[in-house]
């Protein structure tokens, strides 16, 4: 599923468990969001920060994990507590890059049961009509 925000594209993946995109995962990603636009005015644009959440309003439980950066907001739901943050961005980046990669059967062996991705959407600048000086 995609949708956008007049900031971000949000682009999720079908929950495995319920075989529906997540109402609870969105939730989760559109706050993170906000708390990283909040945060841009105090930060520098390197900031990033990443944690994890029980979905409360899941109605299977799931636990997710989510690496928050300026540009990019990833959340990864039903992800075990040991796997690298970095092997989940290398299997998102399979899921949702642009470009075709791929990636050894074990680097996850027990994939995500949903994933979101939030990015930011480029601004495009106004554009300025000429100004001419009259003759």
């Amino acid at each position: 599923m995609i949708w956008k925000t007049k900031t971000h594209q949000f682009t999720a993946t079908v929950c495995q468990k319920t075989g529906k995109t997540c109402p609870a995962l969105a939730q989760m990603a559109r706050a993170v969001v906000q708390a990283m636009e909040t945060a841009a005015p105090a930060t520098t644009p390197d900031f990033e920060f990443e944690g994890s959440s029980e979905l409360a309003h899941c109605a299977q439980g799931c636990f997710a994990r989510f690496r928050a950066q300026a540009d990019q907001v990833r959340v990864f739901c039903g992800a075990d507590a040991d796997t690298p943050i970095e092997t989940l961005d290398d299997y998102a980046d399979m899921m949702f890059g642009l470009e075709f990669t791929t990636r050894p059967a074990k680097l996850l062996p027990t994939p995500p049961c949903a994933m979101l991705e939030a990015s930011v959407i480029a601004q495009n600048p106004i554009a300025q009509p000429e100004r001419r000086a009259a003759l």
